[in-house]
C-alpha cells in the first residue's frame, strides 16, 4: 500500500480522535506498533484565522512519522488556506474528515454532512488539494442514513480526484456509534475503487483486524479500541504473524503507562487544567481492575501530579491483596 512516498504492508492506523490523539497519545500508540497516526481533527476556519489552539493541535514531532494532519470544514477558500498552513507543519499527508457525526458539525454541512451533497463533498476535496502538494486522504462513513448509503459513489469520486487513500467508518451518520459497523460494504468498495482502503468501526481485537484484512482491506484504523487498549497494535501484528495471542498488558504495565501518559499530557498543557482534562483516561487504564472504581473516585480530588502518582502506586502495591479477596 502506498500513500505518497509512504509504503506499508497492511498498516494499522490510530484513528484521529478529538481530545485524545495529541502528541503524547500518538507516541504511546506509535511505540506499541501503530504504523500511521493522525492529529485531532482541526477546524479549517480556525486554522485560516491562525487560532492558537488550532495551530497547537497540528503540531507534530519527528518520531511520530508517518503522520497526517486531519482537517474538516466545507468552505473552499478556508480549506485551501488551512491546507497550505497545515503543509507548513510538514506532515506526511493531509486527511479530510468527512465523517464526523456530531450534530453541531454534520448539520452545518461539515464532516458527515458532506454525505448529503456529493458535489459539495467533491469541491471540499478539490479545495484541499489546491492548497497543498502533499498527498490527500479522506475519512468518511457509509452515508447519512440507511436510506442514503452513497459510499460507492464517494469511492469512485475520490479516486477520480486523485485522493490517495480512503478510510470508511462502516456506520451511517445517523447511527453515530450505535449499532454494529457493517463491514459487508468493504469488499464492495474495493470492487469499485483501486485506492488503498482502511476499515474503521468496531475494530478492537486482533481477530477484528484479521477479519477486515481478509475482506480485502489494505489496512485497519483503530479508534476507541486503542483508547481502551493502546497495546492493540502490537497484539494484532503478533496475531497476524503467528496466529497466537500475546499476553494482555499486566496491571503494572497499565498503571505505569497511565502515570507516564499523565505526565506527558500535562507537560503540553497548563498544569491544573491538564490534570483535570486527563481524568477521562483513568477509566480506560483501570478498566476491569479490582477496586478500580474507588481509586478513580479518589483521583478526582487531586489537582497535581505527585498525589495522583502516589495514589496509583499505592493501589498497585495493594493489588495482590485485592486480587486474593
Amino acid at each position: 500500500m502506498k500513500i505518497g512516498t509512504i509504503e506499508l504492508e497492511h498498516p494499522l492506523a490510530l484513528a484521529p480522535m478529538e481530545d485524545v490523539t495529541d502528541i503524547p497519545f500518538r507516541r504511546i500508540c506509535k511505540e506499541r506498533g501503530a504504523d500511521l497516526v493522525y492529529t485531532e481533527f482541526t477546524n479549517c476556519e480556525a486554522l485560516a484565522r491562525n487560532v492558537k489552539r488550532s495551530l497547537e493541535k497540528i503540531r507534530i514531532e519527528e518520531d511520530e512519522r508517518p503522520v497526517g494532519i486531519q482537517l474538516y470544514g466545507s468552505n473552499g477558500d478556508s480549506l485551501e488556506r488551512a491546507a497550505a498552513i497545515a503543509e507548513e507543519y510538514a506532515p506526511d499527508f493531509i486527511d479530510i474528515n468527512c465523517g464526523c457525526w456530531v450534530k453541531k458539525i454534520a448539520n452545518r454541512g461539515d464532516g458527515a454532512g458532506l454525505l448529503r451533497d456529493l458535489k459539495k463533498f467533491e469541491s471540499v476535496v478539490q479545495s484541499v488539494m489546491r492548497g497543498t502538494s502533499l498527498p490527500v486522504t479522506v475519512k468518511t462513513r457509509l452515508g447519512w442514513d440507511e436510506d442514503s448509503i452513497v459510499i460507492l459513489d464517494v469511492a469512485r469520486m475520490l479516486e477520480a480526484n486523485g485522493v490517495q487513500a480512503l478510510t470508511v467508518h462502516c456506520r451511517t451518520r445517523k447511527q453515530g456509534y450505535s449499532g454494529e459497523a457493517d463491514w459487508s460494504w468493504l469488499p464492495r468498495i474495493k470492487e469499485v475503487s483501486g485506492i488503498p482502503l482502511f476499515a474503521n468501526g468496531d475494530i478492537a481485537t486482533p481477530e477484528d483486524v484479521k477479519a477486515v484484512l481478509d475482506l480485502g482491506c489494505d489496512g485497519a484504523m483503530i479508534g476507541r479500541g486503542a483508547l481502551q487498549n493502546p497495546w492493540i497494535f502490537e497484539q494484532a501484528k503478533h496475531y497476524l504473524a503467528t496466529g497466537e495471542h500475546l499476553a494482555p498488558a499486566s496491571m503494572e504495565e497499565r498503571i505505569e503507562l497511565c502515570i507516564r501518559h499523565l505526565k506527558d499530557y500535562v507537560a503540553i498543557r497548563d498544569g491544573g487544567r491538564g490534570v483535570f482534562a486527563f481524568r477521562k483516561f483513568y477509566i480506560h487504564y483501570l478498566r476491569g481492575m479490582p477496586g478500580s472504581t474507588k481509586v478513580r473516585v479518589s483521583l478526582m480530588e487531586f489537582t497535581e501530579i505527585p498525589p495522583i502518582e502516589e495514589r496509583l502506586r499505592a493501589y498497585l502495591s495493594d493489588l495482590p491483596e485485592l486480587i486474593e479477596v
